[in-house]
């Protein structure tokens, strides 16, 4: 087994530990670090002193055999506070993309895992560069939670090489919302004056909100490495804003449907409402797609409960909504789903629906994109980066199935008008 020397350094401690955490002026000691299961926490000079992080210390995370979810915990001297900032963050390097960082807080009741508890999930997006993860633990209690329990590569068991080694440093707490208004119905994801969030749990995502000139929409992929009921909530913990108006004879919830990556039809999404301060108040059921490459108007019909799970209870106080997609079955990196206009109580017409009735669709495609104009365009598509990838003359539909997997945008000229939409390629 490769084998890696760290130099550890020895500290006194004369500080409180409390956020923000970033390991210099001796805050945290190696002994403030609680090993569980298979992982060690250190502190350790910067193995990569840059712009994004110039500290001299770091903290580091070593998961050696144990289990999956080896990690090690720092224990706060102060209770969190999520009433204003309710995210917490976190610098890290990682040997690799799409890593699963789960973070937990807990409280103190019990020895160690302690109770009451809560854990969100982030994913690393680069290799061996410092990155900013995220967790939003909007809606949880302030006054709760003192313990930061960090579980890197979750799901895996750590060698103790390279690949199971990571680095992080300056945790801290922050509003994101930035005071934009807590989501609620019906969710578009085009209000500007709305804080539009995905939360991912079970190992689903990363989850991303997609934004185009022609709309936007939410983008979900199911990893194969996710628990069989992986999904996200749409929203934060906190919930919708108001509560959602079900009654005995207002039962529905539709969504607009886009399945990517595959033929099959049939695909089991289920749709789960609840209360956010009390998940005992919870109502499941199920939708199954007809289509595939196409969006759909989904319906989601409370008054049919999921068997096994509650029955619909109208006197509960629902305000909270998961989507599950492909319940019960095992993730798929190449089966895409996307999302759009979450309605209660009747659908989006298709006149309304800016997915069906722009100038460009569908959106994500892995083949031909449609133009609804009788007009001859001259298309460019450039990449990410700013290099063409395309150029020809356009009329009704063009293919772009030659282009990788990625998002680019295309510039429309028509003589006297130009137009930039950002498009799909899956």
């Amino acid at each position: 087994m490769k084998k890696i020397l760290i130099l550890l350094i020895p500290l006194l401690s004369f500080s409180q530990i409390n956020l923000p955490i970033d390991f210099e002026n001796n805050q945290i000691i190696n002994q403030d670090f609680i090993f569980f299961n298979g992982g060690s926490g250190y502190v350790v000079f910067n193995p990569q002193v840059d712009d994004n992080n110039p500290s001299e210390k770091v903290g580091v995370i070593i998961r050696d055999g144990g289990d999956i979810w080896a990690g090690s915990y720092l224990e706060l001297d102060d209770y969190l506070d999520f009433s204003e900032n309710t995210t917490l963050n976190m610098q890290i390097l990682s040997p690799y993309p799409g890593l699963l960082v789960k973070f937990k807080i807990e409280g103190d009741q019990g020895d160690f895992p302690s109770e009451p508890a809560t854990e969100r999930d982030a994913y690393t997006t680069s290799s061996n560069q410092w990155e900013t993860l995220s967790w939003d633990f909007s809606g949880e209690a302030s006054n709760t939670y003192r313990k930061l329990v960090l579980m890197f590569d979750f799901g895996n068991i750590g060698d103790g090489s390279l690949d199971s080694t990571f680095y992080f440093d300056n945790i801290f707490q922050s509003d994101p919302s930035e005071g934009l208004v807590q989501m609620d119905l019906p969710v578009t994801f085009d209000d500007p004056s709305v804080y539009y969030v995905l939360t991912d749990f079970g190992g689903n995502g990363p989850s991303t909100i997609l934004e185009t000139v022609d709309g936007n929409y939410a983008r979900v992929e199911k990893n194969p490495g996710a628990e069989s009921w992986a999904g996200l909530t749409i929203g934060s913990g906190a919930g919708f804003l108001n509560q959602i108006p079900v009654s005995n004879t207002d039962t529905k919830i539709y969504a607009d449907i886009y399945v990517s990556g595959t033929d099959q039809i049939g695909i089991p999404i289920r749709l789960k409402i609840e209360n956010s301060n009390d998940p005992t108040q919870s109502v499941e059921t199920d939708s199954f797609t007809t289509l595939s490459g196409e969006w759909e108007t989904m319906e989601f019909d409370f008054s049919n409960h999921v068997d096994g799970t509650q029955e619909l209870n109208t006197n509960f106080y629902f305000n909270k909504a998961s989507i599950f997609f492909n319940f019960g079955n095992p993730g798929n990196q190449n089966t895409i789903f996307y999302f759009d206009n979450v309605f209660f109580g009747s659908p989006l017409s298709i006149q309304e629906n800016v997915l069906l009735s722009n100038l460009i669709y569908p959106i994500p495609s892995s083949g031909n994109i449609f133009l609804n104009s009788d007009i001859e365009f001259d298309a460019i598509i450039f990449n990410s980066i700013g290099e063409q990838v395309f150029k020809k003359k356009v009329k009704k539909d063009m293919d772009i199935s030659k282009l990788e997997k990625g998002i680019y945008f295309l510039h429309l000229f028509d003589g006297a008008n130009n137009s930039i939409h950002k498009i799909v390629k899956d």
